[in-house]
């Protein structure tokens, strides 16, 4: 269910966007100003004397924006480790009932934040019209305070027909009254998420990203501690429902994080809803194709939710689906899966959307086409690196990650092999969205947004072509898969789009560097599945035991990541040598500050 997770926009935080699952295809409005703090500085002189520093300095933008993503998406991790534990008679309910608000927040206020509002505040950003950006930022506080406070109370209403009816219309009983109810109270956090991505977005016009990054993860504990607290006081109080509870909490939490962030900027609260002011009709022209791509994209996602809802069991011998409907175990699957794809999604493809950015914007401004596709191609080669050798490590170790990061509690054998097979199916979009997200960014330094928002509904076509056929006999794996199809076809159009638009993009010189990379994964692989069944005869690493769990993933992972660095530096791939540079030179700073 692609933009139903990247996931969860605001609520994990990993991406924002419009598609069915996994990792969702960017539309226009994201990610089209990276932070400034990100910059990329230009020299101009000749481009002899600028692409090797640019290139350097695009590497090392990513690679610190990768490392500084790791803290979010782990604590995103712990969550989903935490709600697996619960069943999916309990988890299952609880990530659908987060669906409808997400959806809300991502077509009312959150997609706009990098299209529009930062865009729009920056016009503001000046000391001397700190005073107007103020009025405009708290105007669109409480504006959006109040559509959420009413959209809530409307849900209350609504809900009871649109759950059982349109989003999970395979779930027993049970699990679609719990579903009811978790929505309910999940709808309530949009109250503090909808303001949020406004103050979000003002602190980044101010040049403000401490306290932002901090927040995000707010979220993530909350959930954590819902459930804990609920599992804890169980019976006696809220029992299950103190995981919906946690959202609330979490999303309180969100908002109290920027409260320093804002005194520092001097934006304190101000009450007011100046609806005539100017800068809202340029908001919402900005907005408007975004807006619409998210309405196209949440038709889907229920779609999606619905279909895998009343999806058939697997036939997995000797294991077997416990009693609770297949229906709530596979789109449980679906989620988890979307996270551990969403993991290097976020950490690579994000990072590297953000750091070329500001570099294809110079270029694109001054109008140096060849500049321009060499900064792109630099970002396939960095793109392809990482992004090849993950989905490969996935898929060969799939089973593996999976029994150890959700095979806890009430989450049994039967629920990690259906995880581990959705796991495989979304696993070989990886490196295509690698190369989405940069052509994204392409799109939006030459100020093109409204072509990846039509391209991204002509995908859907290609979710539908494998969804609508299959859902019924070959079930899960076949809407895992549709994603994948999905979000692949979005950067095979785009790449011809901007080919057309600009000339021949010079692929040819990125295949040399594939290759190499395609034969130590390669390697890698095979170096991975023999030790998996080397060692699988031995009692010490059996997937049974959380010991031999910890040791399979440790161990065959690091000989596989050691197999695949050896391979890409004995073969010179240049840009690892790069990256190697700047984490030991990164590394090597911190550890003087700690001596």
């Amino acid at each position: 269910m692609a933009k139903d997770s990247i996931e969860e926009s605001q609520f994990e935080l990993e991406k924002p966007n419009a598609g069915v699952e996994a990792v969702p295809v960017k539309t226009a409005g994201v990610a089209e100003n990276g932070p400034e703090s990100l910059s990329v500085t230009i020299i101009e002189n000749t481009a002899e004397a600028t692409v090797p520093g640019e290139r350097r300095h695009i590497v090392k933008s990513a690679t610190l924006v990768m490392l500084g993503n790791l803290g979010s998406s782990l604590m995103g991790m712990i969550r989903q480790q935490v709600v697996a534990s619960l069943g999916s008679s309990i988890g299952a309910p609880f990530t659908s009932a987060i669906s409808p608000a997400q959806t809300f927040n991502d077509f009312l206020i959150n997609g706009s934040i990098n299209g529009a509002l930062i865009p729009t505040f920056n016009d503001y950003a000046a000391p001397e019209k700190r005073a107007e950006l103020r009025r405009l930022v708290f105007t669109l506080v409480n504006l959006v305070f109040i559509i959420m406070l009413l959209a809530a109370i409307g849900f209350l209403f609504i809900s009871a027909w649109f759950v059982p009816n349109i989003q999970v219309r395979g779930y027993t009983a049970q699990e679609k009254l719990l579903t009811i109810q978790y929505a309910r109270i999940i709808f309530f956090s949009l109250l503090a998420l909808g303001p949020f991505a406004v103050l979000q977005a003002a602190l980044f016009a101010r040049k403000e990203f401490g306290w932002p990054a901090v927040a995000t993860a707010a979220y993530h504990i909350g959930i954590i501690l819902g459930a804990i607290v609920g599992g804890i006081l169980g019976e006696h109080y809220l029992g299950y429902l103190g995981i919906a509870f946690g959202v609330l909490i979490g999303a309180m939490g969100e908002i109290a994080l920027l409260i320093p962030g804002m005194r520092n900027q001097r934006l304190r609260y101000m009450f007011v809803l100046d609806l005539k002011h100017p800068a809202l009709r340029r908001i919402l022209k900005l907005y408007a194709p975004v807006a619409f791509s998210f309405l196209v994209s949440a038709f889907f996602i229920f779609l999606d939710q619905s279909l895998a809802s009343q999806t058939p069991c697997l036939a997995l011998p000797p294991l077997h689906p416990a009693n609770h409907s297949c229906g709530a175990a596979n789109y449980l699957a679906m989620r988890l899966a979307t996270t551990l794809i969403q993991f290097p999604g976020g950490l690579v493809a994000t990072a590297l959307s953000v750091a070329v950015l500001p570099t294809l914007a110079e270029h694109a401004r001054s109008g140096d086409n060849e500049r321009f596709k060499a900064t792109l191609l630099l970002g396939f080669r960095l793109g392809l690196l990482l992004m090849i050798p993950a989905a490969a490590g996935l898929i060969v170790l799939q089973l593996p990650i999976v029994t150890l990061l959700f095979q806890h509690h009430n989450y049994n054998p039967y629920n990690s092999a259906l995880t581990a097979i959705a796991l495989q199916n979304y696993a070989y979009q990886l490196p295509f969205v690698a190369i989405d997200q940069l052509l994204l960014s392409a799109f939006y330094a030459r100020k093109n947004t409204i072509t990846p928002v039509v391209v991204g509904i002509i995908c859907f076509a290609g979710y539908l072509a494998i969804a609508l056929p299959f859902w019924q006999t070959i079930g899960m794996p076949a809407l895992a898969f549709a994603n994948t199809v999905q979000n692949s076809l979005h950067p095979i159009i785009m790449l011809v789009l901007l080919r057309l638009a600009i000339g021949p993009m010079r692929v040819r010189e990125v295949i040399p560097a594939v290759l190499k990379i395609l034969v130590a994964t390669a390697a890698m692989v095979a170096v991975a599945w023999g030790l998996q069944v080397l060692l699988g005869h031995t009692a010490l690493f059996s997937l049974d035991r959380l010991l031999g769990q910890i040791l399979t993933v440790v161990v065959v992972g690091a000989v596989a990541v050691g197999v695949y660095l050896s391979g890409v530096s004995l073969l010179r791939v240049e840009e690892i040598g790069l990256m190697k540079g700047i984490v030991l030179a990164r590394l090597g700073r911190r550890n003087k500050i700690f001596l």
